[in-house]
C-alpha cells in the first residue's frame, strides 16, 4: 500500500502548527467562583506588571510557526484564557529558539524524490504569566 504525504504536507504548511500552551501552577483551580470577566475581549494582555494585586496561576508559551503578527495572535490568546477563567496575561519575553532542521521527502518506487519540505531552523515564541486578580 502506498501512502501519499503530499496532501498532508499542504495542510500542515497551509494551517501551520502554531500553539498557545498553558502550563498551570500546581495549585491552579480551573473553576473560580470569583471570575467576573464577561467576554473574551475583556481578558487583559499586559506588557508590564499589573497594577492590582494578582496571583500567577500558570505560564503561557506561544510558538509562532505561521509568521503571524502579535495582533493576529492576541484574539486567540484571549479566547484561550477566557475558556480557562483567567483574568489576564502578563507578557514578559519575546525571543527565538533554535530547533533542529527537519527535512521531509517522499519518493516514488524507483527511489526518485517526488516532494520535499525543509522546516525553518528558528522558532519565534512569546512567554508570559497567566494571572487572576485577588
Amino acid at each position: 500500500m502506498r501512502f501519499n504525504f503530499y496532501p498532508i504536507l499542504i495542510l500542515v504548511v497551509f494551517f501551520g502548527c502554531s500553539s498557545v500552551d498553558f502550563i498551570p501552577e500546581p495549585d491552579f483551580r480551573p473553576n473560580d467562583h470569583r471570575y467576573k470577566v464577561s467576554s473574551w475581549q475583556d481578558v487583559e494582555i499586559l506588557r508590564e506588571r499589573p497594577k492590582k494585586l494578582f496571583k500567577i496561576v500558570g505560564e503561557v508559551i506561544i510558538r509562532n510557526t505561521e509568521d503571524l503578527t502579535w495582533e493576529e495572535y492576541e484574539p486567540r490568546l484571549k479566547k484561550e484564557m477566557y475558556a480557562r477563567k483567567i483574568d489576564g496575561v502578563w507578557m514578559t519575553e519575546k525571543n527565538q529558539t533554535s530547533i533542529d532542521t527537519v527535512s521531509v521527502q517522499t519518493m516514488d518506487q524507483k527511489g526518485r524524490t517526488t516532494h520535499s519540505y525543509l522546516q525553518q531552523s528558528n522558532l519565534p515564541y512569546w512567554k508570559g504569566y497567566a494571572f487572576r486578580y485577588r
